[in-house]
């Protein structure tokens, strides 16, 4: 899964990547650590020869948006921004001098000229299928390619008019194959960071509050970072990560609530595989069966799929590792129509 970073200059973009990536990336890309206390305490119990974590990919490669009364975005980010599965929105809400676009802070003006270019872009590409679809037969012919576009781009044209962007309807499954086909930008999940100063590190204030509710209400993940003393932070050892996040009341990095909030709109769960060899957390679209974890793992594992043994993570905690949980009764069979939960444990049977 990749995340991208998006925003006007000076917003912030940069310094919250490299306080995300924490030495983890190279150039503008990396794969970012998610967080995951339940990860953690597995690998202290099993002792594996290697622990790998789940990641996200995050980029800060794309064109800044563009101020004045030009176009918002460069074709080099609409390119760029399609072929990412998140969009992250860094917002300012602190005062700069080296802000070239807007010398007063307004985040919401920020949000929402972003938010209307992506619906408009999106407008355009309906507008331009809409005419073309004019000229097809098949277009009136149901059942077809062309009828069912024809249909989805009629039904979500008045919406992206009145400024709704496609991510917020609510879509069959059909229908969200055509979206994807189009890339629309407006459809892709975004999170919004609304990069406050030092002083609103640890409490910010209400006009950022308010904004946070606002987009949280409308189905939007939103929060306060402060990039700046994220960088900082991401720079410190353990001891004294602690003894400075207690300073500004701080319980974690707000980078760690980022990406977990990044990992939660993508629409991610986490499975575990818990070997001596290897003990690992996978990342696995939420609703995917047991027959897709084990695609996930190894295609062939999926090909040669037998069963699936589970243990719930609470079922795992409660009886302190694996071996226990399966004496306890705690370990369940499953085949490969199971819905994986969140948490689960897994070990794949299969033919070879």
């Amino acid at each position: 899964m990749k995340v991208g970073l998006i925003g006007f200059q000076a917003a912030g973009k940069t310094t919250l990547f490299q306080a995300v990536a924490a030495g983890a990336g190279k150039g503008s890309i990396a794969a970012v650590r998610v967080p995951d206390p339940r990860f953690d305490r597995i690998v202290a119990q099993v002792r594996p020869k290697k622990a790998t974590p789940a990641t996200v990919t995050v980029t800060d490669d794309l064109d800044d948006a563009q101020g004045g009364t030009g176009r918002l975005f460069t074709q080099r980010f609409l390119d760029e921004a399609r072929k990412l599965d998140l969009l992250l929105h860094v917002v300012r809400a602190f005062e700069s001098d080296t802000a070239p676009y807007h010398a007063e802070v307004d985040p919401q003006r920020d949000i929402s000229t972003v938010e209307d270019e992506l619906v408009l872009t999106d407008l355009q590409i309906v507008e331009n299928r809409l005419e073309r679809l004019k000229k097809s037969p098949n277009a009136r012919t149901p059942g077809t390619p062309d009828y069912l576009d024809r249909v989805f781009f009629e039904r979500i044209r008045g919406e992206l008019e009145s400024g709704r962007p496609i991510r917020a309807l609510e879509l069959s499954d059909e229908e969200a194959a055509i979206a994807r086909n189009y890339q629309f930008l407006s459809a892709k999940p975004m999170v919004v960071a609304v990069n406050v100063g030092e002083k609103e590190a640890g409490s910010p204030g209400a006009k950022v509050r308010a904004i946070i509710d606002r987009l949280g209400e409308l189905g939007t993940q939103a929060f306060a970072v402060s990039a700046e003393v994220e960088m900082e932070i991401s720079q410190l050892d353990a001891e004294a990560q602690r003894e400075f996040l207690a300073d500004y009341g701080l319980e974690e990095p707000a980078s760690a609530r980022l990406v977990r909030a990044v990992y939660d709109a993508l629409g991610l769960i986490t499975f575990f595989t818990a070997g001596e060899n290897e003990t690992r957390a996978w990342a696995l679209r939420r609703g995917s069966t047991a027959l897709k974890a084990a695609d996930t793992i190894h295609s062939d594992i999926a090909r040669g799929f037998i069963r699936a043994e589970v243990v719930s993570y609470a079922d795992w905690e409660a009886a302190g590792s694996w071996e226990a949980a399966v004496a306890q009764g705690r370990m369940r069979l499953e085949g490969k129509e199971y819905v994986v939960q969140d948490g689960d444990l897994l070990h794949i049977r299969n033919k070879s």
